[in-house]
C-alpha cells in the first residue's frame, strides 16, 4: 500500500492509524466522498477535524489540499461576484474563474454526522494566477442556503505523518 493510500484508508475509517499534520494529531470528526457535476469522474474525500481544520484528497490526481479552518462566508466576495467576476482579490492574492457554476453530490458518508460535514452545494473555484498550488471554492450549502468557502493549500504527503 502507498502512503497516499494508506492515508485515504485512513480518512474512509478503515484504519485506526492516527495522523499528524504538521506534527499536530488530528482527530477525525467526518469523511465524505463526494464528486460533481462538471467532473463526475473526478472523486474527492473531504475530512473535518475536530479542531476545524479539514482536509481535501483529489483521488484521481493523488494531490492533498489543507487548511486551518473552513472560511464559510468571505463578507468582501459579495454572492454576485461568484461565477461571474472572472477575477477576484482575496488576502492580497489575484484568482481566476477556473471551474464555474459546478454542483458538488455526495456519494457516501465514511464517517462521523452528515450535519457534522457539508454535502450538497453549488460553488465556483478560483485559482491563484501565481504562487503556491491552492483554490478558492466560493459557494452555498444547498441544505442551509448559508455560504461554504474554503481556501486550502496544497501540502506535500512528507507533511502527514502516520502513527
Amino acid at each position: 500500500m502507498t502512503r497516499f493510500e494508506k492515508i485515504v484508508s485512513i480518512l474512509k475509517g478503515k484504519d485506526t492509524s492516527i495522523i499528524l499534520i504538521d506534527n499536530i494529531k488530528k482527530e477525525i470528526k467526518a469523511s465524505i466522498l463526494l464528486c460533481s457535476q462538471n467532473y463526475p469522474d473526478a472523486e474527492y474525500i473531504k475530512t473535518i477535524f475536530t479542531d476545524g481544520s479539514f482536509l481535501l484528497i483529489m483521488l484521481n490526481d493523488h494531490e492533498m489540499y489543507y487548511a486551518d479552518n473552513i472560511v464559510g462566508y468571505i463578507r468582501s466576495i459579495p454572492d454576485e461576484s461568484i461565477g461571474i467576476e472572472k477575477t477576484i482579490m482575496y488576502q492580497d492574492k489575484l484568482y481566476k474563474l477556473g471551474n464555474v457554476n459546478d454542483y458538488q453530490f455526495v456519494k457516501q458518508l465514511y464517517t462521523g454526522n452528515p450535519f457534522d460535514i457539508e454535502g450538497e452545494c453549488r460553488f465556483s473555484d478560483y485559482f491563484p494566477t501565481s504562487g503556491l498550488k491552492e483554490f478558492l471554492s466560493l459557494g452555498w450549502l444547498m441544505r442551509t442556503g448559508q455560504r461554504a468557502d474554503i481556501n486550502p493549500v496544497m501540502i506535500n504527503l512528507k507533511e502527514i505523518q502516520i502513527q
